[in-house]
């Protein structure tokens, strides 16, 4: 039973989105201390960051619809297969249950799998982005510069 593997993709884009906020974080920190415009920014890339943090879990959505129609892909590859054996009627009745029954497992491994990938990096920004936002004029006054 072939597996549906996104990690690479799941890896690089998490990857993208903290380095994308770690540079709202520390650009809100630089223009907090040089107290641009007079206002204190900090808080303000917080909420950027949980902007990010909504933002990835619409990607959910676009990975799930990405791993349904790669693993129905390769149901239909494996029914072609099957049909293409020259089998008698009862084998193939069994070899179509096997074929739906491991496409429905796959399926539900990989969705599972990206939830749990995808979630942890929206967690993970949206606490930190929330944090930031609601403490971050108390950490930035904390800095001694």
């Amino acid at each position: 039973m072939p597996l549906i593997n996104l990690s690479k993709n799941n890896n690089f884009g998490s990857f993208v989105y903290w380095v994308l906020a770690l540079v709202c974080f520390l650009s809100g920190l630089y223009l907090s201390q040089i107290s641009w415009l007079q206002a204190e920014w900090f808080s303000r890339s917080g909420c950027l960051v949980v902007v990010l943090g909504i933002w990835s879990s619409i990607g959910v959505v676009f990975h799930e619809k990405i791993i349904s129609r790669r693993a129905n892909w390769i149901r239909n590859k494996e029914l072609r297969q099957l049909k293409a054996r020259l089998l008698d009627d009862s084998e193939i009745a069994l070899g179509i249950d096997q074929v739906n029954a491991d496409h429905d497992q796959r399926l539900s491994l990989a969705i599972q799998d990206l939830r749990l990938s995808i979630g942890v990096l929206e967690m993970s920004l949206l606490i930190s982005g929330t944090l930031v936002w609601g403490f971050g004029d108390l950490i930035v006054q904390a800095i001694p510069l």
